[in-house]
């Protein structure tokens, strides 16, 4: 399903920034316009099969469609045993179901995991389409935020299991065995409907620090005076603001400064090569760092009843410090990378040409 839902990906990354029609016309071959037919748009499948050439033109087709394609199906599978399967063992500040196992799943007796896969599963397959987007130096659609943004908000209200983290965590010592047990008769496949003022807080607060962490990872976007960069682009801060929004603060400061250290990791082991090919945008190091927060979000997220509330708030003030720090950095040494491809890039032979007398 993931691989279905990947291929589908692929035609929103291409048609969507240009303006075009998602579901018309029919996937066709952009060379000879040649209709894809059924067996040949399998995911993957077809692909190979193919060997990646159109059936009538041979023209190339890319390996991109088959690679999105395989990430959100790993990705789906992934978050499945990591969620669903393991009965929530791996988010942060829940207490993990007693039973788990696939068995349970077809009870269902996971309906809260079921549900927040599915709410999780949304998430990351639009912030992987806004740093596909971003990569082939497109502007991400306003339309796909906001359905994102819509949907996220709306389910987020009403389903409070979708938010296991609430945004006020007091800093207390371990919980009782009554608290421990009352929550894990909540927690077990339940799925509540209905408004809770709780869920709405916590909604707020994620959206609040989305905005800020959004602002200090993308800060060099805003402040630059040259032309743009292709390394920050426009809409890098929407893409927190919604992971703030549907993952909670604490969460989205954890996803800022984890993106902002790999970011600056990366541009620091390439500051000597120049910029020979299109680099990876800012907004691929959120996605990237999103994907481990899905997955084990237990063992990367700080909360205030795991330290001393001291200790926890120097923690926290220390990552959203060092965010704009981080990103900074890893702006100045691509800049230097920038000029350095210059200098070193040799004169065309138009332009050898115009200086010859």
């Amino acid at each position: 399903m993931g691989s279905v839902i990947g291929s589908f990906l692929n035609v929103v990354i291409y048609r969507m920034p240009l303006g075009l029609n998602i579901s018309k016309p029919k996937s066709r071959c952009p060379i000879c316009e040649t209709p894809i037919r059924t067996r040949d748009n399998l995911p993957i499948v077809g692909w190979l099969l193919l060997r990646g050439k159109c059936r009538t033109c041979q023209a190339p087709i890319s390996m991109r469609y088959p690679i999105v394609e395989a990430i959100v199906g790993c990705f789906f599978l992934l978050l499945y045993f990591s969620l669903v399967h393991s009965g929530g063992r791996f988010l942060p500040y829940r207490i993990p179901n007693k039973f788990w196992g696939a068995y349970q799943s077809l009870e269902g007796n996971t309906w809260d995991l079921i549900a927040l896969d599915l709410y999780y599963n949304y998430l990351f397959v639009v912030i992987l389409a806004a740093a596909y987007i971003h990569f082939d130096l497109q502007k991400i659609p306003l339309r796909l935020l906001m359905w994102c943004f819509l949907i996220g908000f709306s389910a987020g209200v009403f389903l409070p299991e979708l938010h296991p983290v609430p945004a006020m965590i007091a800093v207390a010592s371990e919980p009782s065995a009554g608290d421990s047990i009352l929550k894990e008769l909540h927690y077990h496949g339940s799925l509540h409907w209905g408004f809770q003022s709780a869920s709405l807080i916590t909604l707020w607060w994620g959206l609040f620090y989305g905005g800020i962490v959004g602002f200090l990872y993308s800060w060099p976007l805003v402040v630059q005076r040259e032309k743009p960069s292709s390394l920050f682009q426009s809409g890098t801060s929407c893409l927190l603001i919604l992971i703030g929004l549907y993952l909670g603060w604490q969460q989205v400061v954890t996803v800022g400064f984890l993106a902002a250290f790999c970011l600056a990791c990366f541009q620091i082991a390439v500051r000597n090569r120049s910029v020979e090919h299109q680099p990876l945008p800012a907004s691929a190091f959120v996605a990237s760092i999103l994907v481990l927060q899905l997955l084990l979000g237990k063992y990367l997220t700080l909360l205030p009843g795991e330290t001393s509330g001291m200790l926890y708030l120097i923690i926290v003030g220390c990552q959203i410090i060092a965010i704009p720090i981080l990103t900074g950095l890893a702006q100045s040494i691509y800049r230097k990378r920038e000029t350095l491809s210059l200098l070193q890039d040799p004169i065309s032979l138009d332009e050898t040409s115009t200086l010859t007398p």
